[in-house]
């Protein structure tokens, strides 16, 4: 069953203007694999019954080792994304662990406010 409501209608938006960007939206970590974004699930920061301001997490998945190939491709999409997502607060490298192999990831950070109709 699909969720519904306002946090899966802000996480929705943000899954579609990835997709619309041209990314591999993952939102299921079982399917997290590089050279995806695997989209966290929301974090409310204010909220009251009609309104909410929330994060959430984009993690941008690389290939291969942690080398300057990989941040080269994870500063590009992480562009791509400022570009075309708003509400990006905060962008910064990490690290993701898929099966039991650490791979390079950029996490950024997008701030979304949405209100009941």
């Amino acid at each position: 069953m699909a969720a519904t409501g306002i946090l899966a209608a802000a996480y929705d938006n943000v899954c579609t203007r990835l997709a619309d960007a041209g990314m591999v939206v993952v939102k299921d970590p079982r399917n997290a694999r590089p050279m995806s974004v695997f989209v966290e699930a929301p974090t409310v920061i204010g909220f009251n019954s009609n309104i909410i301001d929330a994060t959430i997490v984009c993690r941008i998945l690389a290939g291969g080792p942690s080398n300057s190939d990989a941040l080269d491709y994870l500063m590009t999409q992480a562009d791509i994304i400022i570009e075309n997502v708003a509400g990006i607060i905060d962008a910064r490298p990490s690290a993701a662990l898929i099966g039991e192999q650490q791979i390079p990831a950029y996490d950024l950070t997008v701030r979304v406010s949405t209100r009941r109709n």
